[in-house]
């Protein structure tokens, strides 16, 4: 079994999508991930990929969707590379440096509105598309896709079966908090490594912290590495997946 490949635009924004020969159309899922910062916008198909391949059910009944973020990073001297918003890496490298992660927590990048908007009407027409329900979509990504993921699902209240977070990190602390208490809350799948260079572990936990705080079910899955995507956290997805379908 191999997966086919093919590009659609949903939205305005162009999207890889995989499915297998063996995907019951009248009866599966979404799975919709979002890439990181500097990444290409098919960085993570062979997430979906792996998955088909090594569970049936998975391949039965999951369509996968990898949205392409609209900035390109091209004449920035990142050739290939997409950002759902720009990134200040100086400001960045200086709070690892310093250890310190108040502004990060609270800050609300220019442009995460409008990236949040852009994916909520793709999620829309994806959705429409194919015809799933909510309780049969998985929304998440890595990176700065698990943050713009986190935004849309807050935001507007999305209910996804499972919020995938792999790698991201709590943003406008105070406003999150509040969307987070109203609302209605759904699972969630988050993963950080105690070593991320990029993305640091401790506001990673504050994240975690605050949904499950909010009442929100969390499995928080810590690991010794950085800025990745292990195969625990991956068979973690798998079993999970496995449970939706």
């Amino acid at each position: 079994m191999r997966p086919s490949r093919s590009i659609h635009k949903f939205g305005s924004l162009k999207c890889c999508v995989i499915e297998s020969d063996t995907l019951d159309k009248a009866n599966n899922g979404l799975v919709i991930l979002n890439h990181g910062f500097g990444a290409s916008g098919d960085d993570l198909v062979d997430i979906g990929t792996m998955l088909m391949d090594e569970s049936e059910i998975i391949a039965a009944r999951f369509r996968f969707v990898f949205p392409e973020a609209p900035i390109d990073l091209g004449p920035m001297g990142m050739p290939g590379g997409r950002a759902w918003w720009p990134i200040n890496m100086a400001q960045l490298a200086e709070m690892n440096q310093t250890k310190d992660y108040s502004d990060l927590t609270r800050l609300s990048p220019p442009g995460i509105s409008e990236a949040t908007s852009l994916l909520e009407t793709t999620l829309q027409e994806i959705r429409s598309t194919y015809n799933v329900a909510d309780d049969k979509i998985v929304l998440g990504g890595f990176s700065q896709g698990a943050m713009v993921s986190t935004n849309l699902a807050l935001s507007t209240g999305f209910k996804p079966a499972l919020l995938v977070l792999f790698s991201g990190t709590l943003l406008s602390c105070e406003e999150w908090k509040r969307l987070a208490i109203a609302h209605p809350h759904c699972s969630v799948l988050q993963s950080h490594g105690f070593e991320d260079p990029i993305l640091p572990y401790d506001p990673a936990k504050e994240l975690s912290a605050m949904l499950t705080e909010a009442g929100f079910n969390v499995d928080f899955v810590s690991f010794h590495g950085g800025h990745t995507i292990p195969m625990n956290v991956m068979q973690k997805l798998l079993e999970r997946l496995e449970q939706i379908a």
